[in-house]
């Protein structure tokens, strides 16, 4: 008892410094609680908000680069076949074969006449013979060509009949023939090149732009943020504008790849002047005449280029409108409306004075190439062609790099530009090929030891585009090795990435 009364004791006369004490420490856990731990907790939870954001817009930036890469590829056929029937390769070579079979017959009559007893067997062997006479002919005739194929464009290439269109050329003799499959070859390998570079530089801008939109206005929305605007766009109304922009590439699928040819023609033409089908050139030398080409074409045409990949000036915005979606052919006279701001900050980004995506351009159409004379290389050193009939992921670009350096180590062996011709002819289906190619698709399209014609034939044949479903395990090389292009990740990041 003696120890509760001196507790009690002890209570009562610091019972006014336990209450203070007690009040104090109370105070002090409830401060603590109050505004530590929990702005600790809220600094974790903001932090992992914060990280949760970053990855979804790493994730968003990963997809969108991927719905890219799957959009070219469905395009790759809508810009192929104008192309393909502006520059007629095919109608060429089968005008050459069909006169090469013309000859080979008036030959024969001439035999059966001069000899009208002689066997069979004899028939057929001097048909062999004629055919081989025939091609060292055509190729020693064309040594003697020494104008170009300017006089040779007057045809009508709005005639859709194909048998019209094959009687124009059958029309034409075989030097002109063989002088106008050098220049559309040619042509058409180049007009592939700027127009899949462009469509691919073009298509990635947009959905970075659009893509960027998408997310802060999802990310207004999950903060409540009410919008400063006076109304907000209907979810329909928005898709609309959306389609119409991005089908704005029409300009480049429909007009601007024509510009873009004409002007590369025009140049093929005064380079390949005196350059015949038997000449014979090493690949680093064929390279050099195309680079030089394609260094012609940047340097003075810069402005015409850029107006072509997209429809900067207001007469040809307002064509591809109307063709594309008219209804919102009234958006355009709107500044504020939303078809009119997406437009205007393309066009600020295309016109840059310090000519980033001008360059970015020029880097894909120099990538795309080396990678043609890569594939060149691969082919015609009788090397594996595996490499060159199967696609390159954008992961795979280490191993692919490697590839090319031992693929510049092969001699700079002479071939006929007519072996060029034929080996380009398989490159223009490699490059508007959007789907895996297999190894017995492969062996197809390889060219075996025949007459140059032949040669171009067999490739032609191959020259078919697949449907438009894309495999990721595959692909098309050409794409592929763009799609891994480093200036051009950097470019869709700061696309995406302007938050302003």
């Amino acid at each position: 008892m003696a120890i509760f009364s001196s507790l009690a004791g002890f209570f009562n006369r610091n019972k006014r410094r336990i209450f203070i004490t007690s009040a104090v420490t109370f105070s002090i856990y409830l401060l603590v609680n109050e505004f530590v731990i929990k702005k600790f907790r809220n600094y974790q939870n903001a932090l992992r908000q914060e990280l949760m954001f970053k990855q979804q817009i790493k994730q968003r930036f990963i997809q969108t680069q991927h719905d890219c890469y799957y959009t070219i590829l469905a395009l790759l056929p809508v810009l192929a076949h104008p192309i393909i029937e502006a520059l007629p390769v095919e109608l060429i070579t089968q005008a050459l074969r069909l006169k090469k079979g013309q000859q080979l017959q008036l030959q024969l009559q001439q035999q059966q006449q001069q000899q009208p007893q002689q066997p069979p067997q004899q028939q057929q062997s001097s048909i062999g013979n004629s055919n081989t006479e025939l091609t060292v002919d055509n190729l020693n005739a064309l040594e003697n060509n020494n104008s170009g194929s300017s006089n040779n464009n007057n045809m009508d290439n709005n005639s859709t009949n194909p048998e019209s269109r094959l009687s124009f050329y059958m029309n034409k003799s075989k030097l002109e023939l063989w002088n106008l499959l050098k220049i559309k070859t040619i042509t058409r390998s180049l007009t592939l090149i700027y127009s899949i570079s462009g469509l691919l530089l073009i298509t990635r801008l947009q959905l970075n732009i659009l893509a960027r939109r998408s997310y802060l206005e999802s990310a207004i929305l999950m903060a409540g943020v009410k919008s400063t605007s006076n109304h907000e766009m209907d979810p329909h109304e928005n898709y609309i504008i959306e389609q119409s922009y991005l089908s704005l590439s029409w300009w480049l699928l429909n007009k601007g790849w024509q510009n873009i040819s004409s002007l590369i023609e025009a140049i093929v033409v005064k380079n390949f002047e005196k350059i015949t089908p038997k000449t014979e050139l090493g690949i680093a030398d064929f390279e050099n005449i195309l680079a030089s080409i394609i260094n012609e074409i940047n340097t003075n045409n810069r402005e015409l280029i850029l107006t072509n990949l997209f429809p900067i000036n207001y007469p040809d915005l307002l064509e591809t409108v109307l063709n594309t979606n008219p209804d919102l052919i009234h958006h355009l006279d709107i500044p504020d409306s939303n078809l009119t701001k997406l437009i205007n900050e393309t066009n600020s980004i295309i016109l840059d004075d310090n000519l980033y995506l001008f360059n970015l351009f020029n880097t894909l159409v120099s990538t795309n190439l080396q990678t043609l004379t890569t594939n060149l290389s691969i082919n015609l050193g009788n090397t594996s062609n595996s490499l060159v009939m199967s696609g390159t992921l954008p992961e795979q670009q280490h191993q692919f790099s490697q590839s090319q350096q031992k693929i510049t180590e092969i001699p700079n062996q002479s071939y006929k530009l007519a072996t060029f011709l034929a080996q380009l002819s398989v490159q223009n289906g490699i490059m508007v090929n959007n789907n895996e190619i297999t190894e017995s698709e492969a062996e197809d399209e390889e060219v075996g030891e025949q007459t140059e014609i032949e040669n171009i034939l067999n490739s032609l044949n191959g020259f078919q585009s697949a449907p438009a479903v894309a495999n990721e395990l595959g692909g098309n090389v050409y794409i592929n090795t763009l799609n891994g292009v480093e200036q051009l990740e950097d470019f869709s990041a700061s696309v995406y990435s302007n938050f302003e």
